[in-house]
């Protein structure tokens, strides 16, 4: 499994990441997973984001479920 390691800072961050993670365009399932994946959020949900935002602090992993290792360009600037 290829997961991005991303940062969210703020709550601003957070709307415009589920934003854009909506407008992707894909059927792709994206979540948010801490480090050792044992939890998880919905990344097209901004309570999930939220969630993850407080309780994985700097260990945000993003993960495709569907298509393994492929991210929207969109993703590069929350990248650690």
């Amino acid at each position: 499994m290829i997961r991005a390691h991303i940062r969210i800072n703020t709550p601003q961050e957070a709307v415009a990441f589920v934003q854009e993670m909506n407008t992707d365009g894909s059927v792709n399932k994206f979540v948010i997973t801490d480090a050792n994946g044992a939890y998880r959020a919905n990344a097209r949900s901004l309570l999930g984001v939220m969630y993850a935002m407080t309780d994985f602090n700097d260990e945000m992993y993003l993960v495709n479920e569907t298509e393994d290792g492929k991210f929207p360009f969109a993703v590069d600037k929350y990248r650690v």
